[in-house]
């Protein structure tokens, strides 16, 4: 049986879940985008809102008259008049504004900012309703420009047509959800339009004042912190047994509770001052320190990252934590793969101990934490979303900065729902430059029942 995996294992399996495949599947079994299909990454810069949209044959013959004489491929003769389709598409059915004013989109440059690729032929038989026009796509760059660095953007998509693989019995489907990944602010997003909710707006205040990370409680210190009574009797006890005491009690008894009460002394001086929390109290420190270890690797500086983790994470753990995931995380964005964390929720948090825990014997709790991560993953041109349960014990310790997580074990962890995937060798699937991370794309490197 396995051992327990480690809490970098953890987080990392979320964040580069895009670079294992799925189970084997036969030739004849649907895959979830077969229909049309977006893979929308907007990048808000001080000079323009650039959205980079990817989009199926499929897609194309969805929401446009665009012309192609056969109808699985796109012929370079037709790649102008399936450009500027798609142009007039989005021109429509985008509404971008820049601090309240609507903004255009620039005309694309057809050699910079239109690309088509044809797609692994391999991977056709997964798609059995649209074939070649699923897997054969287009890229299409849009500049929309910013006289100054924007301060709120807002962005609406208005282009749902039907996910024909959700369609009931009766023929009925429901709008395709875009899964667009937003950079920002210094943040790398997940945010979801869906047709009911077809609106979001960046802020860029709510990125510099730091309300990006959830809110900690502090640490509540002590008025008049008591005395460490029971350190200081044993200190007492070692002195009346060495002054008083018969020469034999002198030799058996002083010298080890000299050691006890030093020890307790100790123990008991690193927890003076602090208010202890209860056991309510204790999950409300818990559940943002917790989050804003997911949170922290939306940044996308590489200081930043070590900074919002250090707002949640304590001594070695810290360290060890930042290099095993970020570095990790740098060969994926150098890969092209591209994996988000969109949300954590905690599902049981039960407070096994309140008093001076951990290693370094200071003040604070121990929670046994269960809870699931769903996660947003990227490859070859489409996303798909993954969720995971985890159980973990934390240790959480009074540090001088605040609330820190000092120590983990991760108990159990288990794959809760995701889309199904196929079974494309991820190193060699790379479409527009994308392609898997190295030294990452085996099975063997996340853990067993992930």
């Amino acid at each position: 049986m396995p051992s327990p995996p480690s809490l970098f294992r953890a987080i990392l399996a979320v964040l580069t879940a895009c670079v294992v495949a799925g189970t084997a599947r036969g030739a004849g079994e649907l895959d979830p985008k077969d229909g049309p299909d977006v893979d929308l990454r907007i990048a808000v810069e001080d000079g323009e809102v650039r959205f980079q949209i990817i989009t199926n044959l499929a897609f194309l013959d969805e929401t446009t008259d665009a012309y192609r004489e056969d109808e699985s491929t796109l012929d370079p003769s037709e790649a102008p008049a399936a450009m500027d389709a798609l142009v007039e598409l989005f021109r429509r059915d985008i509404e971008v504004k820049v601090d309240g004013a609507v903004v255009a989109p620039l005309a694309p440059d057809p050699d910079r900012d239109f690309e088509y690729d044809q797609g692994d032929a391999s991977l056709i038989p997964h798609f059995v309703n649209f074939g070649a026009r699923a897997v054969a796509r287009t890229r299409l760059t849009l500049r929309y420009p910013c006289k100054s660095p924007p301060d709120r953007v807002s962005i609406i998509w208005g282009t749902y047509p039907d996910n024909v693989t959700l369609a009931d019995d009766e023929g009925i489907a429901p709008p395709i959800e875009i899964l667009c990944r937003l950079a920002a602010g210094g943040v790398d997003r997940i945010v979801r339009f869906q047709r009911e909710e077809p609106q979001f707006i960046w802020h860029r205040a709510a990125e510099e004042d730091g309300a990006r990370m959830a809110p900690v409680p502090p640490i509540r210190q002590q008025e008049s912190p008591p005395l460490p009574a029971a350190g200081l009797g044993l200190f007492g006890a070692a002195l009346a047994a060495f002054a008083l005491g018969p020469a034999r009690l002198r030799r058996v008894a002083t010298g080890p509770l000299l050691l006890l009460s030093i020890a307790f002394l100790g123990v008991q001086l690193a927890g003076r001052g602090v208010d202890l929390p209860s056991d309510a109290e204790a999950v409300s420190v818990f559940e943002p320190l917790h989050e804003n270890i997911y949170r922290a690797f939306d940044y996308t500086d590489e200081s930043d990252v070590y900074d919002a983790l250090a707002e949640s994470v304590d001594g070695p753990l810290l360290e060890r934590l930042y290099d095993e995931v970020y570095r990790s995380l740098v060969l994926q964005e150098a890969g092209g793969a591209v994996s988000r964390v969109s949300s954590v929720r905690h599902l049981d948090l039960a407070v096994e101990e309140i008093g001076v825990v951990g290693e370094r014997a200071l003040p604070g709790f121990v929670v046994d934490a269960t809870w699931q991560v769903d996660g947003a993953v990227y490859h070859w041109g489409h996303a798909h979303t993954r969720t995971n349960e985890y159980r973990a014990r934390y240790t959480v310790h009074a540090a001088e900065q605040g609330w820190r997580i000092a120590a983990s074990e991760v108990l159990a962890q288990r794959r809760v729902d995701a889309a199904p995937l196929s079974d494309v060798d991820m190193a060699g699937a790379g479409r527009f430059g994308d392609r898997a991370v190295p030294g990452t794309n085996e099975e063997e490197d996340l853990p067993d029942d992930f």
